[in-house]
């Protein structure tokens, strides 16, 4: 399953949403999934080319994934750990990102630098395309993610169509991402109803829509969230994880629902 950073994609949220569904996120696995016949449609793989993002100085970098769809806009994800200092990442990608010039106009460049918390933004954009390199100081050197969106000639669009909710249930974020020919889609819901309320209404909706429930987990509270609840179902060439849990901060419960297609 498809777990990136919560902080990329829950927009808008409270601190408190956030942190509640990052433990949530991590008491969701996956049970082995039978091979695909087919790999579904790409949501990135057009007749436009992706620009490439080199990778910082001294890191490893890994996908997160190279074939996802956040809030309807195609996406690619990288993760990266440096030796490198936050400071240097920056200059590295302002430099590597610098806009040619006749003359040249010295400390003018076509990358955006946004300081925002513990993290440094740099973003770029490139025909339809839009990269950002967000990194943060981790112990004497630096990590953070790589990212590029397809901003132009797509509409952002909250589709949660396929997951179920409870009657109510406001959609958050929805992330789909394709991997070894699993469609996956993830949904964040916010609810009125309390936790166990929303536990029930899954166990029950599910069980008599044909759903086997396969594990079930729960975790005790932990700071401004109650106890998370995780239930994996499965029918057929699917499995639907449900995790759920409570912010107290905001007085809502939070969904986290990811559906996968084999």
């Amino acid at each position: 399953m498809l777990t990136p950073p919560a902080a990329l994609w829950v927009k808008g949220s409270g601190t408190a949403v956030g942190t509640t569904l990052a433990a949530l996120a991590l008491l969701l696995t996956c049970a082995p999934a039978p091979a695909a016949a087919q790999a579904p449609a790409s949501f990135t793989r057009g007749p436009t080319p992706w620009p490439e993002l080199p990778a910082p100085p001294r890191a490893r970098v890994q996908w997160v994934s190279d074939d996802m769809r956040v809030n309807g806009v195609p996406m690619r994800i990288q993760r990266f750990d440096s030796q490198a200092s936050r400071e240097e990442v920056v200059a590295f990608y302002v430099a590597h990102w610098k806009l040619p010039q006749q003359p040249e106009q010295p400390g003018r460049t076509v990358a955006a630098v946004t300081p925002r918390g513990p993290d440094v933004i740099v973003g770029r954009a490139h025909g339809p395309f839009y990269s950002v390199v967000k990194v943060r100081a981790a112990g004497s050197g630096s990590e953070g993610t790589m990212s590029t969106s397809q901003l132009l000639g797509t509409e952002p669009v909250l589709d949660a169509a396929g997951v179920p909710s409870p009657q109510g249930a406001q959609v958050v974020n929805v992330v789909e991402a394709i991997d070894n020919g699993k469609r996956n889609k993830q949904v964040l819901f916010v609810s009125r109803d309390s936790a166990d309320s929303v536990a029930g209404y899954y166990l029950r909706t599910l069980r008599s829509a044909g759903w086997t429930l396969l594990q079930e987990q729960q975790a005790p509270a932990v700071q401004d969230s109650g106890r998370a609840i995780v239930r994996m179902f499965s029918r057929k060439d699917q499995q639907l994880d449900i995790a759920v849990g409570t912010d107290a901060a905001n007085g809502v419960t939070v969904i986290n629902a990811n559906l996968v297609n084999f």
